[in-house]
């Protein structure tokens, strides 16, 4: 991610835009058989867990609470404690952006469409944990005796 606040609020916004739109095309997809459509619920409640967990960092950023993005945005407008001149701010950000660039080249904007990695999501058998101990299983019994 990027070091700059903004740009990591804009990019959590993108994740929980994609992952909705990837919600809604894989519930208006009808399943077969009773194991893809429990595959399918799996899948669209890990999707819902990922963007509850995405919203509440977004939260954070904006609750500010050591007013990084407070300073963020005054440091865009020039203002700061220095008193740096508007311009210089300015082109000291971009470079800094820049540099990330260069540095995170996959780091880029994907058009929404051909991005393969969410529509992969939607072909994948989801990671199911359980979290009881199995009951009734015959070979449990066959080791009693």
């Amino acid at each position: 991610m990027s070091s700059t606040l903004l740009e990591v609020t804009r990019a959590a916004y993108e994740e929980v835009e994609q992952l909705e739109r990837l919600k809604v095309k894989d519930l208006q997809t009808e399943q077969p058989t009773s194991k893809d459509c429990l595959f399918q619920s799996h899948r669209v409640r890990n999707m819902i867990d990922t963007i509850t967990s995405t919203t509440e960092k977004i939260i954070e950023i904006y609750e500010d609470k050591d007013n990084a993005r407070k300073d963020e945005i005054a440091a865009l407008g020039g203002q700061n404690a220095t008193g740096t001149n508007v311009f210089s701010a300015f082109y000291d950000r971009l470079k800094e952006i820049r540099e990330y660039h260069r540095k995170h080249p996959a780091a880029r904007v994907v058009d929404v469409d051909a991005n393969e990695d969410y529509e992969a999501l939607l072909k994948e058998e989801p990671v199911i944990e359980f979290t009881g101990e199995p009951q009734n299983i015959p070979h449990k019994l066959k080791s009693m005796r």
